[in-house]
């Protein structure tokens, strides 16, 4: 039966994708009709939720689907198309990639940011007019993070009838293969041959980067490490090579690692505590094996989105039927950057803005009558959601980098060597120099700007960049890859396109090596489980309570404090769509600016689940607390903890057990 649902629900949303791509298709290219039209829609319904919320929307898939349905019949002289199907073939192949992985390993597990991604997107599930309750710190309101894409996954699970779960690893797999999509509308506009072109999109959805061919000659795998645990560390050593990864050189490096990266000793530390700074850089490909359905994702989606724009616009004018609407578009995608993931907007806008000067330079004036209107309309239907994301913004200076962070030279050649590579030799492609130059000179000054400045967050010693060069490098890596490699293997000279496509092909084949192992070493006892809560409910005992509580009232639920971050703490409510009264103290206090009251609550959790707690009835009322749940953790506590909170509060909750035996219970204290 789970895998009728998934098939069926893949096939429904295949038909509102087509009735989307042929609508907007009148006017586009297929491959951004399709996602030109998602974000379309996307951002208007996201913008009335603001005055008026939909609430539940699942009775209307059926008439989405027949509007859908009848614009495919409607379009069928174009649905029976060749143009349109190849790019359907390029989609499901993209979806496949991305599915493969979920299907795989689709656990939403704490040690990550899927925990939280999970959480933003059920803050927009009831369909409340926005910003919607805090459902981790009620009855604040969501309004403090660009959480557009949850929005939208948020969306479209709410049309589909798919519980939160499932839409998670759904918008994912969606996420990535529209943006795969465009990745290879923009290499066949410049391309003219299949194979550069399958390997220049193979190179920027695999994820490798120039470490990745000399993982394995540089540190050898810890001997006595089960075969999972080093496909694993194969897999996040190429992104987080620097300052991670190479720190294991000193105890488990070769020779020929010692001798080319030589470890820090206390005679080359710049200051006797100096750490190696943690630099890494996740970039598309890497997204695959993080699996956070998080704001980066989002942010490559809007990073090629204009690239296939510019490439529509600008490698064959002549083709491009509507030139003012694509220069419309192109600044469309700005006011979107900062709803989504607002670390890249400083470089969209250095993109937008390189494309801007170029066409002065090449006597060819932007229309900005397009502009302006393409920009403004898109900054109205942000604006409802940015205002409230202003009031609540944490801040972030940016600030110059110090000497001693900077990134040592000679790894950052290693990471970085097919980068810079394609960055010379995209200069020497004499067909389509101006516009190699702009992206050049784009890409070239984001590499430059990263080295000297950073993002000041609350992080700081060997972490001082880490958030920065996480977000920043990937972004820049991925998009200069795509444009520049395109430009490259699309050369009128053999040699270039020889180099280019050698570089690639090293990179791809040496990750897709360590993906093929770490497909198969690693365990898959969570496979095809989609809803993503097998990991957390395969405890019987926690597996009712998720049941009970999804087609409970909805209400506040008390789980105990085990932890600042990053526990099990909150599932609970997240799995089963009920509000937590607190979620992780540190990213509660962090969002909300910390108030002293997240604190204060933590630690009467932890004194409630002791049994400790005085007023502990006047406190679960003064909270609204309709829910209180006793889980195996809690019941480490002991049975006197137990006992001492259940005569505290049984005149008004009773006790409903899922589990018990002489020394132990599981279960919920529910308000009469």
């Amino acid at each position: 039966m789970a895998m009728i649902f998934l098939l069926g629900s893949i096939a429904l949303l295949w038909l509102h994708l087509a009735g989307v791509t042929l609508l907007f298709g009148r006017v586009l290219p297929y491959p951004l009709a399709r996602v030109v039209g998602v974000l379309g829609i996307t951002l208007v319904v996201c913008a009335f939720e603001h005055f008026c919320g939909l609430g539940n929307i699942n009775w209307l898939w059926p008439f989405t689907a027949a509007i859908a349905a009848a614009i495919v019949w409607w379009e069928r002289p174009r649905w029976n198309s060749s143009p349109f199907w190849r790019g359907e073939v390029v989609l499901g192949v993209a979806f496949a990639y991305g599915l493969i992985w979920k299907f795989l390993f689709p656990t939403i597990y704490p040690t990550s940011e899927r925990v939280t991604d999970l959480y933003f997107m059920q803050n927009y599930y009831p369909g409340d007019t926005l910003p919607p309750l805090d459902i981790w710190y009620p009855p604040h309101r969501f309004d403090f993070y660009y959480a557009f894409e949850h929005y939208g996954a948020a969306l479209m699970g709410r049309l589909l009838g798919w519980n939160a779960g499932f839409a998670y690893n759904i918008a994912f797999v969606l996420v990535m293969a529209l943006s795969a999509t465009l990745a290879w509308d923009f290499a066949s506009r410049l391309i003219k041959t299949r194979l550069p072109r399958v390997v220049l999109v193979a190179a920027v959805m695999i994820g490798g980067t120039g470490i990745s061919p000399l993982i394995h000659l540089v540190v050898n795998d810890q001997p006595n490490n089960p075969p999972e645990w080093n496909a694993n560390d194969h897999m996040w050593a190429s992104a987080r090579f620097i300052g991670s990864y190479d720190t294991r050189i000193a105890a488990f490096g070769t020779e020929l690692g010692r001798s080319v990266f030589p470890p820090l000793t206390d005679q080359s530390k710049p200051t006797p505590d100096f750490e190696a700074r943690d630099l890494p850089m996740e970039n598309f490909g890497y997204q695959y094996f993080l699996g956070d359905y998080h704001p980066p994702l989002g942010s490559f989606l809007l990073l090629f989105l204009p690239l296939a724009l510019l490439a529509w616009l600008e490698v064959a004018p002549a083709a491009c039927r509507h030139p003012r609407l694509a220069q419309a578009l192109l600044p469309a995608t700005l006011p979107l950057m900062l709803i989504t993931n607002t670390w890249i907007f400083p470089f969209a806008l250095v993109l937008q803005a390189a494309w801007t000067g170029w066409r002065y330079l090449q006597k060819r004036p932007p229309d900005w009558a397009a502009l302006v209107a393409g920009g403004l309309i898109s900054a109205v239907l942000v604006y409802p959601y940015l205002s409230g994301l202003a009031n609540q913004a944490i801040n972030t200076p940016i600030h110059l980098v110090k000497w001693m962070d900077h990134t040592p030279l000679l790894r950052y050649v290693a990471l970085m060597w097919p980068l810079l590579l394609l960055l010379v030799l995209a200069l020497f492609e004499r067909r389509t120099r101006p516009f190699a130059l702009m992206l050049v000179l784009a890409f070239g000054a984001m590499l430059i700007l990263s080295e000297f400045i950073y993002v000041q967050d609350p992080s700081g010693g060997k972490f001082t960049r880490t958030n920065t060069t996480m977000k920043w490098w990937g972004w820049m890596w991925s998009g200069a890859l795509l444009a520049l490699g395109g430009i490259a293997l699309a050369s009128a000279r053999r040699w270039i396109r020889g180099v280019a496509l050698a570089a690639l092909l090293l990179i791809t084949v040496c990750y897709g090596y360590d993906t093929a192992y770490y497909w198969w070493a690693t365990p898959k006892g969570d496979m095809g489980r989609m809803n993503g809560a097998s990991g957390f409910t395969a405890d019987a005992p926690m597996r009712d309570m998720v049941n009970f509580l999804s087609v409970a009232p909805r209400g506040i639920l008390l789980e105990n404090v085990t932890g600042d971050a990053y526990t099990n703490q909150t599932l609970l409510a997240l799995f089963s769509g009920q509000i937590e009264m607190q979620g992780w103290p540190n990213h509660v206090s962090l969002w909300h600016a910390a108030p002293a009251d997240v604190w204060m609550q933590s630690d009467r959790t932890k004194l409630f689940y002791k049994g400790a707690l005085p007023d502990a009835l006047d406190w679960l009322s003064v909270n609204h607390v309709r829910y209180v749940a006793w889980t195996r953790v809690d019941s480490a506590a002991g049975l006197a903890a137990w006992q001492n909170i259940n005569t505290a509060i049984s005149s008004q909750y009773s006790w409903h057990p899922f589990f018990a035996d002489t020394n132990s219970q599981v279960g919920l204290w529910i308000r009469r």
